[in-house]
């Protein structure tokens, strides 16, 4: 009976020493997790705002050149793109910047949209070559602000599906270590403070009306305790991000298909073939025809003679 209790105290001392030793480590395990990916996400962002500020100073130029071919219309466009670039340059935080590029690829597409518009009125306009170098640079950044959105919103949809693992969900719910503790053991310093005090107060209570009913007196009033402690809610340490929604579709750029290679041969390892076992092949495999000899035709001639 000693050797079982002994035993069973063991396995009990054994895995509480492996929970304090696994909670800290899956506590900062998940902290760099989370890091990682926000890291990844923060990456993403700049490659995207690098090519929406380029996108945008490109369409600011395309007002005084919708102005040298006619006249220009919704002039607040080129107004809108300015204050969402500034107001883009001047966020700090990672979910402002994420709502004010999807503003800012907005207000990119209706800059667009003016110019296919007034290519499309005006035969003059279409055939101008300032017009057409204007429209294939554009399709170029566009292709490549399609492909870094995509990126950006992987690196989101990433990040938001890890907060939402379990146990990840849970260790990243506070923001500190005994925040977690307490979260996941529901304040088990409080709860012990509170069971102990209610307890002592309890067997007091006894005591008292134990000598109250002897003296013949009046019992005292039971102890009235308002409820067990509750753990102090604590901030997350990462808020889940929106989903991206993006309005640009393009086709990937140039560089982005994969080049297909075609052969006829067939490759064979030469590491299996044995010595003597190769087989014949013909260096030709269209054999010429049987020769044959060009044998004299007989000659046909006409005589053209007048009677005598």
């Amino acid at each position: 009976m000693f050797n079982s209790l002994k035993t069973s105290v063991t396995i009990l001392l054994g895995l509480l020493l492996g929970l304090l030793v696994a909670a800290p480590l899956a506590w900062y395990g998940s902290r760099m997790g989370a890091d990682t990916l926000q890291r990844n996400v923060w990456n993403a962002l700049s490659a995207v705002q690098d090519r929406q500020q380029a996108m945008a100073d490109q369409a600011l130029k395309l007002q005084p050149l919708l102005e040298s071919l006619g006249p220009v219309s919704n002039e607040d466009v080129f107004d809108d793109i300015q204050d969402q670039r500034s107001r883009l340059a001047g966020e700090a935080s990672l979910t402002e910047k994420l709502g004010r590029v999807q503003r800012l690829e907005e207000a990119l597409l209706r800059s667009e949209r003016m110019w296919a518009l007034a290519g499309g009125r005006s035969p003059h306009v279409r055939g101008a070559e300032p017009w057409q170098d204007y429209g294939r640079v554009w399709e170029r950044q566009k292709r490549l602000l399609v492909r870094e959105q995509k990126d950006l919103q992987d690196s989101v949809e990433e990040f938001d599906g890890l907060l939402v693992r379990f146990p990840v969900s849970a260790l990243l719910a506070h923001r500190t270590f005994m925040g977690m503790i307490n979260g996941l053991l529901g304040d088990a310093w409080g709860n012990t403070t509170f069971l102990a005090r209610l307890s002592l107060d309890w067997v007091g209570y006894e005591l008292r009306r134990f000598a109250a009913l002897v003296g013949q007196q009046k019992p005292p009033d039971p102890p009235a305790w308002a409820g067990a402690p509750k753990a102090a809610v604590e901030d997350s340490y990462v808020e889940a991000l929106s989903p991206l929604v993006f309005l640009a579709d393009a086709p990937p750029p140039e560089d982005s298909y994969n080049e297909l290679q075609f052969t006829r041969e067939v490759s064979q390892n030469y590491a299996d073939v044995e010595l003597g076992q190769d087989k014949a092949v013909l260096e030709n495999h269209d054999a010429p025809g049987a020769y044959t000899a060009v044998l004299p035709s007989p000659q046909k001639t006409v005589v053209y003679s007048s009677p005598n």
